[in-house]
């Protein structure tokens, strides 16, 4: 973890007012607000340096909870002679679910060791019971508008997509989660150089409201960039190691960061990546996973037509309901692939496309499953934080290899091989015409 150094940039004048008002009402609204602001802030692309300048703040300098609260979870965890073994000093980051303090553990000996001390800040679990109330409301809301005013609306699939965010809400408030998600994120990643993760302290076993881990020395990725701009090589194999760690996590290990924007990504003086705050993560059963494998392999392939159809039989399946003009939104997936690829490639400017698919959605009846765009928005996080380091990176060159893995991990590769040499047709060809000669035979008979 990282000290907060430096000063917001706020424009002056009325300008600069709006954005300090609207900083403190988004605070105001809450940990669901907070989040979806923390991912804006972290698209330059999509709303310009000035806006995540001001907003990136919400990534972990959000307003800090009272000592006293602080003092109460570390007593109700190690008793009144806390201070025997603790020594906290500043908070060096406060996000919308805890804050955390940089401090040192007392040995026995009397040496110090440097930690990092998480605490959930009071009440926040009844606010984001508020804020998701208030999110399915509107939901309700809208689906029952008249006239048809949100009709498309329903295919995308808002409230499967807040059941989604609420899951991944929850799993913060319980800090002994997000000590399970170290374990194993730190197993996953034990035989690689580049990503490492905070380690929890022996001895000092997390509660609900407290979590003690490694204090991981580093500096803000975007810091990080900006200082090696002139090192345009270093910066290029960062972001190499940066792709196959994502892809890593969506294709082979199925057990992804959910929230990787550039307050929870640090630096350290050896080139590695450092990854906080993986209280959120994404990982999807087994149906879901192989859904979602298939049609990001098949945009990064430049099969858009087969991405489309595995997205729509999906919504046929769970609706009971065929897609409307299925032709037509295979078309769309197909052309919009197509261009992507004769202009860069899709997974380098995801955030455009997500847009495009959920249009056509919308038009063509295709309800996206929740499980999709969970994972296409930690994608469409992540890729800012990619091309910041290299924008001319050729990321399907890297994801290939490491998605033909998690297809021969996962067992996919054996059904993929019969797609493409054409044998699924092939073996419905022989049953067809097993049966059609066992049928004739039953005539000459």
């Amino acid at each position: 973890l990282a000290t907060i150094e430096g000063s917001l940039e706020i424009p002056n004048g009325p300008i600069g007012w709006y954005y300090k008002m609207s900083l403190y009402c988004i605070e105001c609204c809450g940990a669901a607000a907070i989040k979806m602001m923390q991912w804006a802030g972290s698209r330059p692309d999509m709303f310009g340096e000035t806006f995540c300048s001001v907003f990136s703040q919400l990534q972990d300098d959000t307003t800090p909870h009272s000592w006293q609260h602080t003092e109460k979870v570390l007593r109700d965890a190690y008793g009144e002679d806390w201070k025997e073994h603790f020594r906290l000093d500043k908070i060096i980051g406060s996000g919308c679910i805890a804050q955390v303090y940089k401090g040192v553990i007392i040995e026995e000996d009397g040496s110090e060791s440097p930690v990092a001390v998480k605490v959930m800040h009071p009440n926040v679990e009844k606010d984001i019971d508020a804020d998701l109330d208030i999110m399915r409301l509107a939901v309700q809301v809208v689906e029952r508008l008249p006239f048809q005013w949100a009709g498309n609306l329903k295919w995308l699939n808002f409230p499967g997509i807040v059941e989604e965010l609420a899951e991944m809400l929850k799993i913060q408030l319980d800090l002994r989660t997000e000590a399970d998600h170290l374990n194993r994120f730190n197993e996953n990643f034990k035989d690689n150089d580049l990503v490492v993760f905070p380690e929890l302290i022996k001895g000092y076993d997390p509660t609900k409201e407290l979590l003690v881990e490694t204090f991981c020395e580093g500096e803000p990725i975007m810091d990080f960039i900006r200082t090696n701009k002139e090192d345009p090589k270093v910066l290029h194999e960062m972001c190499v190691g940066a792709v196959k760690a994502v892809c890593n996590m969506i294709f082979v290990h199925n057990f992804a960061h959910g929230d990787i924007h550039p307050g929870n990504c640090l630096v350290n003086k050896y080139n590695q990546f450092i990854l906080l705050d993986v209280g959120i993560v994404v990982e999807n059963n087994k149906k879901d996973h192989r859904l979602i494998s298939d049609v990001l392999a098949a945009f990064i392939r430049k099969d858009g037509r087969k991405a489309g159809r595995k997205m729509m039989e999906d919504s046929n399946a769970r609706l009971g309901e065929n897609a409307k003009e299925s032709e037509q939104f295979l078309d769309i997936i197909e052309d919009m692939t197509l261009e992507a690829h004769s202009k860069g490639y899709l997974m380098e400017k995801l955030g455009t496309y997500i847009t495009i698919i959920c249009n056509a959605a919308a038009r063509h009846h295709v309800m996206l499953n929740q499980a999709f765009i969970s994972t296409a928005l930690a994608v469409k996080v992540q890729e800012g934080i990619a091309l910041a380091l290299d924008p001319s990176i050729e990321i399907w060159r890297i994801a290939i290899p490491v998605i033909l893995e998690g297809e021969r991990k996962h067992g996919y590769i054996a059904h993929h091989a019969k797609e493409i040499m054409g044998l699924d047709r092939v073996g419905t060809w022989l049953r067809r015409l097993v049966v059609s000669s066992s049928r004739e035979e039953g005539k000459e008979r």
